[in-house]
């Protein structure tokens, strides 16, 4: 009987003792990454053929010296239906570099010792492989205006075709 006296009373005891208890602070961090939505190309600007002879060929005769080239070809890539929250469009450019200087385009065609340049129209600034080019977006449209033209860093062009693929990927802000 003292026995159980003993317990219950050591029951008591430790029941009325205050609760001792440590809080751990806990920090959370949430994240997001609220990404600008895109615009819509325009459909006559996602497959551009750009003929740089006009249609009427370009003469072997004419690109025989050194940094000879073409007349300059305009055009343009636009963008539409931007939404609300977009404010730039930024196009870079891919493509295989020429072997002869790598700021322009790969001649892939039959005639040897050409390339394809591509400018920003008017500016003078290149548009060579990896350059990224950025545009405001204006009432939900965006006009990136290029030129391109065939080029021989040598001369010595020979006849054939000329033909570079250029493409370019969009991401906006």
């Amino acid at each position: 009987m003292k026995l159980k006296l003993i317990s219950v009373i050591t029951m008591v005891a430790c029941n009325c003792l205050p609760v001792i208890s440590h809080a751990a602070d806990t920090t959370m961090t949430m994240t997001a990454t609220v990404v600008a939505s895109p615009c819509t190309v325009d459909s006559d600007s996602i497959t551009k053929t750009i003929a740089l002879d006009g249609g009427n060929g370009l003469q072997a005769k004419d690109l025989q010296t050194a940094g000879a080239t073409s007349a300059w070809v305009d055009f343009d890539i636009n963008l539409k239906d931007c939404p609300a929250g977009t404010t730039q469009a930024v196009m870079t450019f891919s493509g295989t570099a020429d072997d002869d200087d790598a700021a322009n385009y790969k001649n892939t065609g039959t005639a040897k010792n050409i390339a394809v340049q591509l400018n920003e129209k008017g500016s003078g600034n290149q548009l060579s492989n990896g350059i990224a080019w950025t545009r405001d977006i204006t009432s939900g449209t965006a006009q990136y205006s290029m030129s391109a033209r065939a080029y021989t860093k040598n001369g010595g062009t020979t006849p054939g075709t000329v033909q570079a693929v250029v493409t370019a990927s969009f991401t906006y802000q």
